[in-house]
């Protein structure tokens, strides 16, 4: 087993008890605040029915005052357990996309924007707008840890689902570029290991795209016009663990991304 890159003081990570074949290990939770800071900011609280994993982060936070709480996307792996956090902390719930927001009290939240900087003791947390696993998909960039969130659309393991349609495969590629100019960032991703550089896992990421999508071209030029599904099964076969469903909407994604850079 590969050994965990150390963590810049300012970041903390607690692994929910969630595991599975989406999830890895678990959801990973982020706090960002300096040990001695009155605050911390929270990512991706993890998912509804794991209390236990909510009082580690109350534990974590070691008295700061929780000021924000911050979501990388919708899903509900990342989400659920918010707004029991939001009631224990008094801490709003933030994303990109208003329907995540939450007040921490009385008043309105506004959801998060790109490029924004939050601010929590002697650390920044910039918001990054990363489509294309979802269409409200962030990345919070560090700039004094020198590390970068990633949520789902870079994980510490194997390749992200996008979640198509509402996430494109034209967003993601143009999402995974975006991130590789941070190349000896560290990655913090939502699910699996951390790693000392995030820059050759992106690179790997957009190769496995690409071969992905020259494999579709050269089936449709043999074959010609093919359906999601027609594609998907030619693509994947039964050789792969992922039910048809899954490998339709794969197919889907490179099929509408072919079409739009034609």
């Amino acid at each position: 087993m590969t050994t965990p890159p150390p963590l810049p003081s300012s970041v903390h990570v607690l692994t929910c008890d969630n595991p599975s074949p989406m999830t890895l290990e678990g959801t990973n939770t982020y706090l960002i605040g300096e040990p001695d800071a009155e605050d911390v900011v929270v990512v991706d609280p993890g998912p509804v029915g794991h209390a236990d994993h909510v009082r580690h982060i109350m534990k974590a936070a070691a008295g700061r005052a929780v000021a924000q709480i911050l979501v990388t996307h919708r899903h509900s792996d990342h989400l659920g357990a918010a707004k029991l956090l939001s009631s224990m902390t008094g801490a709003e719930v933030r994303g990109l996309d208003p329907d995540v927001c939450l007040p921490g009290g009385e008043g309105t939240v506004l959801p998060l924007v790109d490029g924004e900087q939050i601010g929590v003791g002697r650390s920044t947390v910039a918001v990054l707008h990363t489509p294309g696993h979802t269409s409200d998909s962030v990345c919070f960039w560090l700039p004094e840890a020198h590390a970068m969130i990633t949520g789902d659309t870079v994980l510490g393991r194997g390749t992200t689902m996008l979640d198509f349609p509402d996430g494109t495969l034209t967003d993601y590629l143009g999402s995974l570029e975006m991130l590789s100019g941070y190349q000896d960032a560290m990655l913090l991703p939502a699910h699996g290991p951390l790693h000392e550089e995030l820059g050759p896992v992106v690179r790997a990421y957009l190769d496995h795209r690409q071969e992905r999508l020259d494999q579709a071209q050269s089936l449709l030029a043999e074959h010609g016009s093919l359906t999601a599904e027609q594609l998907g099964q030619l693509m994947y076969g039964d050789k792969t663990g992922l039910n048809q469903t899954v490998i339709t909407r794969i197919a889907a994604a490179q099929l509408d991304h072919l079409t739009r850079t034609r």
